[in-house]
């Protein structure tokens, strides 16, 4: 991790992380726009697990389902990668030390490639209610999820 530890030092003294350091309410304001993109994309992945699951909106196909809250996910996702830059920007050096900043990264990347590869091929396909798909349902809350507990856990770990 020492690796890293220049890149950290940079941020800390960038303008935009003295910037937000030394606002009140900038770091609160941007906390609260990460947690509305992660409820859009958990609530919108909560929808279409659940439609994995066999559990909701059955009558609609899972394919369509999926290009439905296309919209509501990636603007999630936008959301959050954009905020949750800037509340990098607002604490490195506490998020340099903090094991859960550590597992929420490798998270997040593993998140994201399994949302853009394997749980993409999974909305996909004719039959969504397979053993198969309610495997990729389960996968991607477990990581969604472990994303935000981890976030979580930054602020007492």
């Amino acid at each position: 991790m020492t690796f890293f530890l220049p890149f950290f030092r940079w941020v800390n003294t960038s303008s935009l992380s003295l910037e937000i350091r030394a606002s009140t309410w900038q770091f609160a304001v941007i906390e609260m726009v990460h947690l509305i993109g992660l409820t859009m994309l958990l609530g919108s992945l909560m929808v279409l697990d659940l439609r994995l699951f066999g559990i909701g909106n059955v009558r609609q196909r899972a394919a369509d389902l999926a290009r439905d809250l296309r919209v509501w996910l990636l603007s999630g996702m936008a959301i959050i990668l954009g905020s949750g830059v800037l509340l990098f920007f607002g604490e490195p050096m506490k998020l340099y030390g903090s094991p859960s900043f550590r597992v929420k990264m490798i998270l997040l990347a593993t998140a994201l490639i399994y949302q853009f590869t394997l749980f993409s091929r999974a909305t996909k396909g004719k039959d969504s209610s397979s053993a198969l798909h309610k495997l990729a349902g389960v996968v991607s809350l477990v990581l969604w999820f472990g994303v935000g507990l981890a976030g979580r856990g930054i602020g007492f770990l």
